[in-house]
């Protein structure tokens, strides 16, 4: 029997992350030290994400969620390294004087 992924059933921001840096190579272990949350709340998400996607493995998971479209082929370290240049400039933004009108 072939499991094929729930359509309709979205992963969240935090599933997604799980499995793109599992898709990089990254033990849970490293995810967790990486992102600052405990191991169990790693193999929480991923558990999660498996379940939405009616995946056998964590691997299964990661190419049915590159399937359904909703992991791309960038890689986590790229997305995290975005994300934090943009909070970077979003704080630069918001730490300038304010000009009066």
């Amino acid at each position: 029997m072939t499991l094929t992924a729930r359509p309709g059933v979205p992963l969240t921001a935090a599933e997604i992350e799980a499995l793109a840096l599992t898709a990089d190579g990254y033990t849970s272990h490293q995810i967790a030290h990486r992102l600052g949350i405990t191991r169990s709340a790693v193999l929480d998400r991923t558990a999660a994400a498996r379940t939405k996607l009616r995946a056998r493995t964590t691997t299964h998971a990661v190419v049915l969620a590159y399937r359904t479209g909703q992991l791309g082929l960038a890689s986590g370290a790229d997305r995290l390294t975005a994300a934090r240049a943009l909070v970077q400039q979003l704080h630069a933004i918001l730490d300038q004087p304010r000009r009066a009108a």
